[in-house]
């Protein structure tokens, strides 16, 4: 693992990012610690490209940030300002009595211990009869080839904020939400969305490009094979962020054929 900044610059020589303005900062409840690097809106996904292709050699995975507070002249000073690795809504979830500290190793351990299909069961709340009629309307909704409006899965674009790549010490994109919070982890728990990321992860091999707060962007390398997995995955993400159709309006069987046809996810949830 590489946490030297100037073994990071080393890497990064020749590339957009050689003169990129890195500094190492603190993770709290943890012995560790994370390199953020500056990057700004026209440069951010290739940076992202460009750490993702090196995490073999750098143990370290990034994910794209933006700050919320007024920009100020000192990228440094907004990004220390920010306060990312603040632990303070991780003990408000409802997981939080079953691992008893906010300890961000104890979390991502909790993990492994959810049981996805019990999760997906207690949570789904459409029968079986529904589940069919919507397949149905998406089954004659891509025969008819009508075309889905995707504009509603366009990535956020994070414009006169500072940004930041932060480097964070893990191999896994889902462990980010122990460390930086979501807010839609606030009502069913960091230690259940993280377990669902993996478990799409095993099933579409996503990734975690972006952790807004409030919004979370993933690329997805293996999109539904059917239309029936595209439909199931639309109510497992409306379980996690409800706001992803809620907000735009978009109906399930709509989203359902978003999904199948798409190779970037955007996952919403806010107050």
């Amino acid at each position: 693992m590489i946490y030297k900044i100037t073994d990071i610059q080393k890497l990064l020589k020749n590339t957009i990012l050689d003169e990129a303005q890195i500094i190492e900062i603190s993770i709290p409840a943890s012995e560790e610690t994370a390199l953020v690097m500056q990057i700004n809106v026209d440069n951010k996904i290739q940076a992202w490209e460009i750490m993702r292709y090196l995490l073999p050699q750098t143990q370290l995975y990034p994910v794209i940030v933006a700050c919320w507070s007024n920009k100020s002249d000192s990228w440094a000073d907004d990004i220390i300002k920010e306060d990312l690795f603040c632990r303070f809504e991780y003990e408000y979830e409802p997981s939080y009595p079953q691992y008893k500290n906010t300890g961000i190793q104890e979390l991502i351990e909790e993990v492994n211990k959810v049981d996805i299909t019990q999760f997906l069961t207690e949570k789904i709340e459409i029968s079986k009869e529904k589940f069919n009629q919507y397949l149905a309307l998406l089954e004659q909704q891509n025969q008819e080839k009508l075309l889905i409006d995707l504009s509603y899965l366009e990535w956020y674009e994070p414009i006169n904020q500072t940004l930041a790549l932060v480097l964070l010490p893990i191999q896994n994109s889902w462990e980010i939400l122990a460390y930086l919070h979501w807010y839609g982890a606030s009502y069913i728990g960091s230690d259940k969305v993280m377990a669902m990321l993996k478990y799409w992860h095993e099933q579409y091999h996503i990734d975690l490009v972006s952790h807004y707060g409030t919004m979370l962007q993933i690329t997805v390398k293996n999109k539904p094979k059917t239309l029936k997995q595209a439909l199931q995955l639309a109510i497992e993400q409306e379980i996690i962020a409800p706001c992803t159709t809620i907000l735009p309006g978009i109906s399930l069987v709509d989203h359902a054929c978003a999904l199948f046809k798409t190779d970037h996810w955007f996952l919403h949830e806010r107050p």
